[in-house]
């Protein structure tokens, strides 16, 4: 459906443009559509997504091998250095300050605004533009065509190459890396874990020692390290020094009472929480402060709520798949003193404000109590609505 549209708005505007002598209108009227399309509320949105990224990369793979073939070596050498530095200042300056400009409000914070201007633009348009008007170009002036062409593929090389192979560093140092979870054991229970953080988008790393597991995972496209995780070796070249959270999730309690110590005392990891095989062996997980789930007490816990609580039950597998729970602590003064119904008027249409925890004391919220410092507030509702809360809250947190 969408390229279809693409095509017939490509289509009509090149007849209306060549009607009133306005040439190149197809190519601004499907990047209008697209702006259109997408911020529309349309059927199937994952499915073309998927699709419009696959044709993507058909689409920048030929405008790559067109660049190129326009160009030689001695092309690139007689741009000289006043082309490295052309390419130097779009790279690292006038992409930087267009990206700051466009992206100005209260939506992202500063420092994800700066990691977009270093990798988001990824330079399709403007080489697909730039190709167009070269090939235009090349049969009245070819030197200032592959000026042209040449000085584009640079900075896309560059953009690709040195920023997008930094991507990791850069996002480090600018602290916009998503909550870290790594995983030790790829079977049931850590692929299911998986799926369900990589659902909420942060970033999953999971250590399985079996090599047919490894390779399952892989083909699901999850990231995998393949090697004991009671070895540190293994566990610091999975990241577990930049790991916000370590779940321990393999089947043997004396593996996950290890690693989980590691975790805590070797690389002092702000969130442990393991499998707990026997419920014999509780004690010994919480006496190092690791939260421990009993495999048994969790599967009765949840029989019982289908015994007991059937429609809870099932409102809870559906929330599973549509929605959120989510909690974040309140540490800004832009939210301390706000009423709950202050709160909520903020925040985004389908997320309601469910819990507050206070001195480890939980309250359903009423409209006229007041938000304080050190509050922890859960948020309930659809995934892109909590999402957007909790951003809301980190945001000013942040900025604070």
């Amino acid at each position: 459906m969408v390229p279809v549209s693409s095509l017939t708005m490509y289509g009509i505007a090149e007849v209306l443009g060549a009607a009133f002598g306005a040439s190149e209108a197809g190519i601004a009227a499907v990047a209008t559509g697209g702006f259109i399309l997408g911020n529309a509320d349309i059927l199937y949105r994952d499915t073309i997504e998927q699709f419009k990224g696959d044709v993507s990369m058909l689409v920048i793979a030929f405008v790559f091998i067109t660049l190129a073939s326009l160009l030689s070596l001695r092309d690139f050498l007689e741009l000289g250095v006043a082309g490295i530095i052309a390419v130097i200042a779009i790279a690292a300056i006038i992409r930087l300050a267009v990206v700051l400009i466009s992206t100005v409000g209260d939506r992202l914070t500063v420092p994800e605004r700066l990691f977009i201007s270093a990798l988001g633009p990824r330079g399709i348009i403007p080489a697909s533009v730039a190709t167009l008007f070269a090939l235009e170009l090349h049969s009245t002036n070819p030197t200032a065509a592959t000026t042209l062409i040449g000085t584009v593929f640079l900075v896309i090389f560059v953009t690709v190459v040195f920023e997008g192979g930094l991507a990791r560093h850069i996002a480090q140092t600018l602290d916009v890396i998503p909550m870290r979870v790594l995983i030790i054991g790829g079977g049931r229970v850590g692929r299911e874990l998986a799926e369900h953080l990589e659902r909420r988008e942060e970033e999953v790393v999971i250590i399985e020692n079996d090599q047919q597991v490894v390779e399952e995972l892989r083909q699901a496209g999850r990231t995998v390290h393949n090697g004991d995780g009671t070895e540190q070796q293994v566990l610091e070249k999975a990241g577990i020094e930049n790991a916000k959270i370590v779940a321990l999730a393999t089947r043997d309690d004396d593996v996950n009472l290890l690693v989980g110590q590691l975790a805590r005392n070797t690389y002092d990891v702000e969130t442990v929480v393991a499998r707990v095989n026997e419920p014999s062996n509780l004690d010994a997980f919480e006496d190092i402060d690791i939260e421990a789930i009993s495999t048994s007490m969790s599967v009765a816990w949840s029989m019982d709520n289908v015994i007991e609580r059937p429609d809870i039950s099932r409102w809870m597998r559906e929330l599973d798949q549509d929605g959120d729970v989510q909690e974040i602590e309140v540490t800004s003064n832009e939210h301390a003193g706000k009423t709950v119904s202050e709160l909520t008027d903020e925040l985004s249409e389908g997320c309601h404000l469910a819990l507050i925890s206070r001195n480890e004391a939980n309250r359903l919220p009423e409209p006229d109590d007041r938000i304080e410092i050190g509050d922890h507030l859960t948020f309930i509702g659809r995934r892109e609505a909590v999402r957007d809360a909790i951003a809301y809250v980190q945001r000013n947190t942040e900025n604070t």
